[in-house]
């Protein structure tokens, strides 16, 4: 019989963060940064969201090895047998694979939730619901379970998946996936109304999973399996990890497994979901005073400015005068004015810094 103690999650916190970058750093990623004046985190909100349903003790904290210290530092209850490091960044399929041989070795009938870190979830208590019937439903059934949001206007930065008419139970088999389209065919996805936004919220029991990396990514697996056979002790297998993991595809979860596999369905989400992706995200889901300004932190002064999101380190006044959609960014060594929502240009801001003068502002 299936309890809730073969139920585990995986949160996946490796990630660069590059777009909220001066925020974002390379020694601090946005994983780590509260971004709604919570005083938590997205890691910690994300965190604290599982441990209301899966035992503390079967939730794993993915992370680049670099950012260890980090997890310790904001989850100290966390165990450190509960962190897994990656030596390298390879993008999220190996650090599933990774995270699924392990969970097997502790449970070797563990469903597992693989989720993002910096996700926001408008309404917890749903989000539990669902989280739990798709545990529930992968326990029972051969088969990898990605949720779902239906779309509420065209977005190019989301992934897209068309599902067929029948659902069982609430889960519908999956027809075709498209990654981020063009802003034309994204309006025509959400008019359609068969297609909905990629989450990247997987669900799958460890077995299903391995047997489908098996057969999707052989090398990878065989080089795991042979691994964890071979080296019952965590330090040994760590290093042996270590000696093969840059030599991994660095390749997505989505195009890897969940675009390839014959046995992938998908589940409605039923509650409020937003990737937190760029600036314009965290200004959306922000608190607004009456011209539509925002304050992150630190504390502005607005005249004649509308819509604009200032942030300010050390607690620094700011002074707006006739901007209007900007973004104020202010941290102790870079500072950075724009319009919020071109997303493109914190890129090449980026870039060019790092051309131009290194890591030392990354």
């Amino acid at each position: 019989m299936d309890t809730i103690q073969n139920n585990y999650c995986v949160i996946m916190a490796g990630g660069i963060g590059s777009r909220f970058w001066p925020q974002s750093r390379m020694k601090h990623p946005k994983q780590f940064v509260d971004f709604f004046g919570m005083g938590k985190s997205l890691l910690q909100q994300t965190y604290e969201r599982f441990a209301r349903i899966i035992p503390k003790e079967n939730i794993i904290i993915s992370t680049h090895s670099d950012y260890s210290g980090l997890v310790q530092e904001q989850l100290p209850e966390l165990p450190i047998a509960q962190i897994l490091h990656e030596p390298t960044h390879r993008g999220t399929a190996p650090s599933m694979a990774f995270a699924a041989y392990h969970i097997r070795t502790l449970n070797p009938n563990a469903n597992i939730v693989m989720a993002p870190s910096d996700q926001l979830i408008l309404d917890e208590k749903l989000f539990a619901s669902d989280m739990l019937a798709a545990l529930k439903h992968v326990s029972k059934q051969d088969c990898l379970v990605t949720v779902g949001i239906r779309p509420t206007h065209p977005e190019t930065r989301y992934g897209y998946i068309q599902v067929g008419s029948e659902a069982v139970d609430g889960f519908s088999k999956i027809k075709t996936f498209t990654e981020k389209p063009e802003y034309d065919f994204a309006r025509i996805f959400v008019e359609s109304g068969e297609f909905f936004w990629n989450t990247g919220l997987f669900v799958w029991n460890v077995n299903t999973i391995i047997s489908t990396m098996m057969q999707l990514l052989p090398e990878m697996s065989a080089r795991l399996d042979t691994i964890f056979k071979k080296e019952p002790d965590r330090d040994k297998r760590r290093a042996a990890l270590y000696e093969c993991y840059e030599s991994f595809p660095n390749i997505s979860v989505d195009y890897a497994v969940i675009e390839r596999a014959s046995n992938v369905y998908m589940q409605i989400g039923s509650f409020g979901w937003a990737d937190m992706g760029r600036w314009d995200d965290v200004y959306r889901y922000s608190c607004k005073d009456a011209q539509g300004n925002v304050v992150q932190s630190g504390t502005a002064e607005f005249y004649n400015s509308r819509n604009n999101l200032v942030s300010a380190a050390n607690g620094k006044l700011i002074i707006l005068q006739d901007l209007e959609g900007y973004l104020v960014n202010d941290t102790e060594d870079v500072l950075v004015i724009c319009k919020k929502d071109e997303d493109d240009d914190f890129k090449k801001f980026r870039t060019n810094v790092m051309l131009k003068h290194g890591e030392g502002y990354m």
